[in-house]
């Protein structure tokens, strides 16, 4: 009884970590000298992200304007802005959120595409992002293989 048990939590945990999403994790400020975090290639950090977003925050200085402040891609469960642009006095902002392994790529100033978002109800965004089928098929799977396992194991105990 102890080994089905055991069984039942390995394979719900084993499930949940597959289905953890991926995201580039890197960032620079204007002080720094490697900017390699700008550009996307095969050496680029990534991390097994436990949240829902993958990120990019792009700040730029608005005098002189263009100059990147700072600039971060990394995973938030909770990001303050989906796709959104914050001006203030000194800096231009960019947030950009996504949903979808790797997907936190690009410059930061273009919306990032192909993820499940809407823009929240507080951003004033005026793109919509028209929800698609992203990584909905693997958490239907594992909901469904989660399913069949405890119904394994019940229809066993009978």
């Amino acid at each position: 009884m102890y080994l089905k048990i055991l069984f039942v939590i390995v394979s719900i945990c084993l499930q949940y970590t597959t289905a953890q999403l991926v995201c580039y994790a890197c960032s620079f400020s204007s002080v720094d000298t490697d900017r390699s975090c700008m550009t996307i290639t095969n050496s680029t950090p990534v991390v097994n992200c436990i949240h829902k977003y993958c990120t990019i925050m792009r700040q730029e200085f608005r005098d002189p304007s263009g100059v990147i402040a700072s600039f971060t891609r990394s995973c938030l469960s909770s990001p303050d802005f989906l796709n959104h642009e914050v001006e203030d006095p000194t800096f231009r902002t960019f947030y950009r959120a996504c949903t979808i392994n790797r997907c936190n790529i690009g410059d930061g100033i273009q919306s990032v595409t192909g993820s499940n978002l809407s823009p929240r109800p507080e951003t004033n965004a005026t793109n919509l992002i028209v929800p698609g089928t992203g990584g909905s098929f693997s958490l239907k799977f594992n909901y469904m293989m989660t399913m069949l396992t405890i119904l394994g194991i019940l229809f066993n105990f009978q």
